[in-house]
């Protein structure tokens, strides 16, 4: 007798004939539990047979709402057993996307967790004939399910029911298999039916790539309600006898646990798990110290070099202990659902692991195009798969492959047995889906070359058009954007015709880096990143969130809910939920008298602020160095407690700020010169010991080194960067003054100092940042030859207290009030720190515009190249003028001393 050929018609059949094959692998946290393609088969026949024989009719339609396992697997192939059309329903889904599903969909049954139950109170259920509890016992009737619901049973129960001499329908090719909900990205949900002939297109193609065999565990950590996971995680595997594995949860640490205890050898996956593979992967080599990350990027340079043009593969080799980590057996990675960009996937391959990428949309039955063995082009989607067509609209020419090429980028169509025949109820959106001859239009943008390789760019619905007619493709943006690591996320739209964007910071990677002002460096990253960029794809605004930004199961941005994020940050809703009251052991916290004067005090400081304990100081306060200083002295004159401001500043929560002030000692006896408290005392504390080694005069080598130092500066500056000076005449004869400067580049104090004359420049000093030039004894000796002195940039008290010893001792002082480096070119803010010194010391100012020097050597290069660049000194600003806004907000003197620097700038009189 001729054994049928096989198909999803009789898919169990030949499951059952494996015998005590493994089917699944499911790591529960415990361990690993196994299940055989027999046991699966017949759990899966039973549950089929206990369907039909309760009454379920072919195409019936049977909801499934369940998390990932094996359970699900079983009542899945159930359900289709029974000749019903399966709606799967996102576990996670919220009750009214639960209602609408049941509603829309006229399902008649409904198999769900017993933690989903109570999610029934709140949609009609009377079209629904039976509840199918899983993991739990029905027992009786459920509280929460609404009374109209005539039969709950638990899953167990429906098995043991089932009957023996139960028929079970024929599956053909044209009957519907499965109805599937797809709000994706857009927000109006739209759904449609899968025949077994659209599945089964995808399944006999994939599997007839020899990717996968027998011998292979397919590790599964997407959501199997999903189309890809489904019909490449489930159907693939058990059509060629592979075994699936499902990890505990959809995590790091569960997903590595589930590849080293199920001896995974491939995985699917989306962009999203690749890029925080291979970014975890770079972070681990780099927290083992300098020279071991720089060693492993250049082994991984090496490594992908050799890939890309020798065909070799030295990542087994070269990082055997990353494999091993990923439990050694893992070969092969599979990604879909977004595009994995070029640049990733080099580094898998360098990495020793073969990552292949495909396209393809629910309405396609997932895969469509894909690279395979012999067929590979990094960077595309590859070709159609068995029996499909693409083109480009408008396009003419075809090409191998079932492609027709397009010129340049257009909307990508499809054609070919696994494409779905229409959306149910929306003539509207079918009129929209289909060109006038068949095609699907797949709402993507792209190009096909030469060879027929797919290439997709972007979403039509997603381009952003902006006022003056320029096309953004946001995922391009946000590429280039989100290559910082102080943003975690970032997500552009258009508002009012310009491009902002929604960041999610990284705060973690902020403090690490010591900064206290969140605002500025956004700002400088932003602008920075904005230089490779086109003009039209520049931010014209952002604003700062603190949770997540709302992504589809399979991590894709839900751009329809971004404007709305966006205004309300605007208005300073940072978290979406209230800041809530304090909690028995917050309120414990508070009956101390110093942290109950604290949080008064908090209360009336920021009033405006979405104050609570579990607030940011940053984030949610705003709060940025010169304010942890002033907030520091506001706090010591209310509660008695000294607290330096970098232990204020290192405070992750108002909690953890409010438990510091509670457990600070008294603050003593204050200085008298140091205005509200102790605190500005415990500043020049900090700094005593550095006053007396870089102010204390230099001895004659290190005077000698200055000198020669200084020569070479000066004949450099005017031969290879041609400075020009005008206005010297304004520099006063001596000391004490500060002399206040724009800063776009590290050429700034080189150019400056050539440009003032010797018998000024013998007077002056420089700050400079501790980590960045005291870290060596030579950098320290050269410091101390031109008269730099250290400073901490997150210390504001430390800083000034070493700022005010230097005018103190009637010297000028250099400073630089944008702190940072301009990313463009253009004047930044001044910060008011130039404001507390001049509150403080109201000395003569001298306003300086340095210009050129972005050109020569913006912040992105490691080497100037010459090119002219010229100083110009503005007139006095003397300390009557001072008084006169002495008693000013530190910001407003910064403000009028940016005004001062900017009308020297060129083109200004």
């Amino acid at each position: 007798m001729r054994t049928p050929d096989p198909s999803l018609g009789n898919l169990l059949e030949r499951l059952a004939d494996r015998g005590e094959a493994t089917a699944v692998l499911v790591d529960d946290g415990e361990g690993l539990h196994k299940i055989g393609t027999a046991a699966l088969a017949a759990r899966s026949a039973s549950i089929a047979r206990a369907l039909v024989g309760r009454g379920v009719t072919p195409d019936e339609r049977i909801g499934l709402c369940a998390p990932n396992g094996a359970e699900w697997i079983i009542v899945r192939l159930g359900i289709a057993a029974a000749g019903a059309v399966c709606v799967p329903i996102d576990p996670l889904a919220a009750a009214d996307e639960l209602a609408m599903i049941v509603g829309a969909s006229a399902m008649t049954r409904l198999f769900l967790a017993s933690q989903q139950v109570p999610l029934l109170a709140a949609i009609d259920a009377a079209g629904l004939a039976e509840i199918v509890v899983m993991n739990g016992d029905a027992g009786g009737p459920c509280p929460t399910i609404a009374a109209d619901v005539p039969s709950t049973i638990a899953l167990s129960t429906l098995e043991e029911g089932a009957l023996g001499d139960v028929t079970l329908p024929r599956l053909a090719p044209d009957r519907p298999a499965m109805m599937v909900f797809t709000s994706g990205t857009t927000g109006r949900p739209k759904y449609f039916i899968l025949s077994y002939a659209n599945i089964e297109t995808n399944v006999r193609a994939i599997a007839g790539t020899g990717l996968i065999d027998g011998a292979d565990r397919l590790l599964v950590p997407l959501p199997l309600h999903h189309v890809y996971p489904f019909v490449v995680g489930v159907l693939v595997p058990l059509w060629t006898g592979a075994v699936i594995v499902l990890p505990q949860a959809p995590q790091g640490p569960a997903i590595v646990r589930a590849l080293q205890r199920g001896k995974a050898t491939m995985m699917i996956g989306v962009p999203r798990l690749y890029e925080a593979l291979v970014a975890g992967i770079e972070a681990q080599a780099r927290a083992r110290g300098k020279a071991a990350g720089r060693a492993f990027a250049w082994l991984l340079g090496l490594s992908v070099a050799a890939r890309r043009r020798l065909g070799l593969r030295l990542g087994r080799m070269l990082f055997s202990t990353v494999h091993a980590r990923f439990g050694g057996n893992l070969r092969l990675l599979v990604s879909a659902g977004a595009k994995l960009d070029a640049p990733v996937i080099w580094k898998i391959e360098g990495l020793g692991w073969a990552l292949l990428t495909g396209y393809g949309l629910a309405e396609t039955a997932s895969a469509f195009t894909g690279n395979v063995p012999g067929s590979r082009r990094i960077g595309s989607e590859g070709r159609p798969l068995s029996g499909g067509a693409a083109r480009i609209a408008g396009a003419s020419s075809a090409l191998p492959g079932g492609a027709t090429a397009g010129r340049g980028d257009g909307e990508i169509e499809l054609k070919g047995p696994s494409v779905f025949s229409g959306y149910l109820d929306n003539s509207e959106a079918n009129a929209e889906a289909f060109s006038a001859d068949g095609w699907f239009r797949t709402g993507d943008l792209g190009s096909i070359d030469e060879d027929g390789f797919v290439y997709v760019t972007g979403r039509v619905k997603e381009m952003i058009v902006l006022g003056g007619g320029k096309n953004v493709f946001p995922e391009d943006v946000e590429r280039a954007y989100a290559d910082s690591p102080y943003i975690a996320e970032i997500a552009v739209l258009e508002r009012k015709g310009d491009l902002v964007a929604l960041i999610v910071p990284d705060l973690d990677a902020v403090r690490a880096g010591g900064y206290t002002s969140l605002d500025d460096v956004l700002r400088v990253t932003l602008a920075s990143k904005a230089q490779a960029l086109a003009s039209h794809q520049r931010l014209s605004g952002y604003a700062v969130v603190r949770d997540p930004l709302p992504r589809t199961r399979l991590g894709k941005y839900q751009r329809f809910l971004l404007p709305e994020l966006y205004e309300r940050a605007l208005r300073g809703e940072r978290r979406s939920p209230s800041p809530a009251e304090p909690s028995e052991e917050d309120a414990a916290l508070l009956r101390e008298p110093a942290a109950a004067a604290a949080w008064s005090l908090l209360k009336e400081r920021y009033a405006d602020g979405r104050l609570g304990m579990d607030a940011s100081p940053q984030l949610d306060l705003g709060i940025d160095s010169l304010e942890w200083l002033g907030l520091g002295m506001a706090l010591e004159a209310a509660t008695g407690r000294l607290i330096e401001p970098e232990r204020l500043a290192a405070a992750e929560t108002v909690r953890e700020l409010v438990r510091l002030v509670a457990q600070a000692p008294g603050s003593g006896d204050a200085d008298a010169d140091a205005g509200p408290g102790s605190l500005a005392s415990a500043g020049r504390a900090h700094v005593e010991a550095d006053v007396a080694r870089w102010l204390a005069p230099r001895g004659g080598a290190s005077r000698l080194a200055g000198q020669v130092l200084d020569g070479v500066n000066r004949v450099l500056m005017r031969t290879v960067f041609s400075l020009k000076v005008a206005g010297r005449n304004h520099l006063p004869a001596g000391g004490p003054f500060l002399l206040v400067a724009n800063h776009a580049s590290d050429l700034d104090p080189l150019v400056l100092a050539a440009a003032l004359p010797k018998a000024i420049l013998a007077d002056v000093y420089w700050s400079g940042d501790r980590d960045r030039l005291f870290a060596s004894a030579w950098s320290r000796g050269f410091c101390r030859a031109v008269r730099i002195f250290p400073v901490d940039e997150h210390n504001a008290a430390a800083t000034l207290a070493m700022a005010e010893a230097v005018v103190d001792r009637g010297h000028a002082l250099v400073w630089f009030p944008e702190s940072w480096r301009s990313p463009d070119g253009s004047l930044q803010r001044f910060l008011p720190g130039i404001g507390a010194l001049l509150s403080r010391r109201p000395v003569s100012v001298v306003p300086a515009h340095i210009d050129g020097t972005f050109a020569a050597m913006p912040r992105t290069r490691r080497l100037p190249r010459p090119h002219r660049v010229s100083v110009r000194f503005g007139p006095v600003i003397d300390p009557e003028r001072l008084e006169a806004f002495a008693k000013a907000e530190p910001a407003a003197i910064a403000e009028a001393l940016r005004d001062a620097v900017a009308a020297l700038g060129p083109g200004q009189n």
